[in-house]
């Protein structure tokens, strides 16, 4: 039988004291609490899925069997058929586990109730958590980093990349041909591991990339979209970020935050 999550359990995890948590869950409004304290709280509530009393029940929903994606379109067309590549992938995916998608406005970052969970796709930091600030049901990243151990975020194994593309090209300078990202953590980690990037945002820097004296001779993409438009490219290796193994793990971890497990790690790569 599972252990039981205490009042304890919970003002340790969000370091804080047993009276602070007990007047968070029993929503007294005498106390002075901080709301940055407050939403720590019951964030690692709905984490463990501690149920005290009826105010803390009142934080857990029947399930709804719907997934809301929050991703942000961009001025770029290449990185708005990328989302639109994924959000057709991931639409098929969840439809397969018996899941419905919702894709959530741009601007949306209010309280969302009529889901189970909402997975951010390429988000910034700041925008991921505003969302978070807003919601407490489960709350996941995909292709962006968050550097919270609190949240499930599911993210592309760079370095697996890097090693597969050297292996590939050689030992041969290559160059890694990559649409940009809001999310600057993500960003800073490929940009420590690749030498040789170069950013991709209209039709003529792919233009730029026709084998020439000047571009590039060997080129690395990870992008659905940017392999469809490079395709003919004479040195072209295609390692794509979006599989279905990493859809898997999403699933998992979106599975395990439905069920409240959280001794799962929750900085996953695949």
């Amino acid at each position: 039988m599972p252990k039981k999550i205490t009042i304890k359990d919970i003002a340790r995890e969000a370091g804080v004291s047993i009276a602070t948590v007990s007047y968070v869950v029993n929503n007294r409004t005498d106390m002075r609490i901080s709301e940055k304290t407050r939403k720590k709280v019951l964030q690692i509530i709905n984490l463990l899925d501690y149920t005290p009393n009826q105010s803390a029940q009142a934080l857990a929903t029947s399930r709804s069997r719907m997934i809301a994606l929050a991703a942000t379109p961009d001025q770029s067309i290449f990185k708005n058929a990328e989302l639109f590549h994924f959000t057709s992938l991931l639409t098929s995916y969840l439809q397969r586990q018996g899941y419905d998608l919702i894709h959530l406005d741009s601007s949306y970052r209010e309280k969302f109730d009529r889901a189970d969970a909402i997975i951010c796709y390429d988000l910034s930091t700041e925008c991921f958590l505003a969302i978070g600030d807003a919601n407490f049901i489960p709350l996941l990243a995909f292709d962006c980093i968050v550097n919270d151990p609190l949240f499930f975020q599911i993210n592309s194994d760079y370095a697996a990349i890097k090693a597969d593309a050297d292996t590939h090209f050689q030992g041969e300078a290559y160059t890694l041909c990559l649409l940009a990202t809001p999310n600057q953590e993500r960003q800073g980690l490929v940009e420590e591991l690749f030498p040789d990037i170069r950013y991709i945002h209209t039709l003529s820097d792919v233009a730029q990339l026709a084998p020439g004296h000047s571009s590039p001779q060997n080129l690395l993409v990870v992008e659905h979209t940017l392999y469809e438009l490079l395709s003919s490219h004479p040195q072209l290796y295609y390692k794509p970020l979006l599989t279905e193994a990493k859809l898997e793990a999403l699933m998992h971890c979106l599975e395990d935050a439905l069920s409240h497990v959280p001794e799962r790690p929750h900085d996953i790569v695949v």
